[in-house]
């Protein structure tokens, strides 16, 4: 009877190390499998890839601005003035005949500069040398196409012994904001097939965006290179280039 109670004890000892063995076994394998499931997880978050979009659209002005000044010179102030008015005289009837209304051209104040001889050191002195009075057209009209002939005209005038400057006319597109819209949305998603591909062809795939940064336009003559940090806006041109870029940060899943 004795021996029967002491072989139940051995036993039930035996399977209770068994059973203990077996749990520790089974608790290691679970704990392993859920730190390396961590640690998959974790990879999976730190798998991003950042991919720059861009999109580059020709586009033609819709407005010109256009300074022109007309200058009289005399040694007399009444002479300078007379001059001065014949010359603006001569421009209205210019841009008039170029059709140009009135509305689209403004007119500025006179602007005027005394000239005093200077002694042989070059100081000034108080004996009066002349006058030179200054008025200038500012022109602004949708019409970018008149603008750009006319100002290769100009060169009539000063053979009609005007004396007139004539600024390089600059162009402008008034609908930059809706077209900035437009172009960061097309850069956006070239960006998207960019990263699409990259993942594509090293075994993965886009699952979400992290982050997106837009970047400035770039407003330039046709075919050009040049960019700023700061945006660039180039106005002697009536045909630019506006370029778009934007910047997108994408989380990449194995597939």
């Amino acid at each position: 009877m004795d021996y029967r109670v002491h072989l139940n004890v051995a036993t039930t000892a035996t399977i209770v190390v068994i059973g203990l063995g077996v749990s520790l076994v089974t608790s290691t394998l679970v704990a392993s499998r859920a730190y390396q499931h961590r640690g998959d997880t974790a990879a999976q978050r730190e798998q991003t890839i950042t991919v720059k979009g861009s999109t580059r659209r020709r586009v033609q002005s819709d407005r010109a601005v256009w300074y022109v000044t007309i200058r009289g010179e005399n040694r007399d102030l009444q002479q300078a003035l007379t001059a001065l008015d014949s010359g603006v005289q001569r421009v209205r009837e210019f841009l008039t005949q170029r059709g140009f209304q009135p509305d689209e051209v403004r007119l500025g104040a006179i602007d005027t500069n005394t000239h005093y001889v200077r002694d042989a050191k070059g100081n000034e002195t108080r004996e009066l040398m002349g006058y030179t009075l200054a008025r200038s057209f500012v022109l602004s009209t949708t019409d970018v196409s008149r603008v750009a002939t006319s100002a290769g005209d100009v060169t009539q005038l000063m053979q009609e012994g005007l004396v007139i400057v004539s600024l390089t006319p600059e162009y402008y597109i008034t609908r930059l904001p809706d077209l900035r819209a437009d172009l960061l949305g097309e850069a956006a998603k070239d960006a998207r097939r960019r990263a699409d591909e990259i993942a594509r062809n090293v075994g993965g795939r886009v699952a979400d965006v992290r982050s997106v940064q837009m970047g400035v336009l770039q407003v330039t003559r046709p075919d050009s290179t040049e960019v700023s940090d700061y945006g660039r806006y180039e106005t002697e041109t009536v045909d630019k280039d506006v370029q778009a870029v934007v910047t997108v940060a994408f989380r990449i899943e194995s597939t």
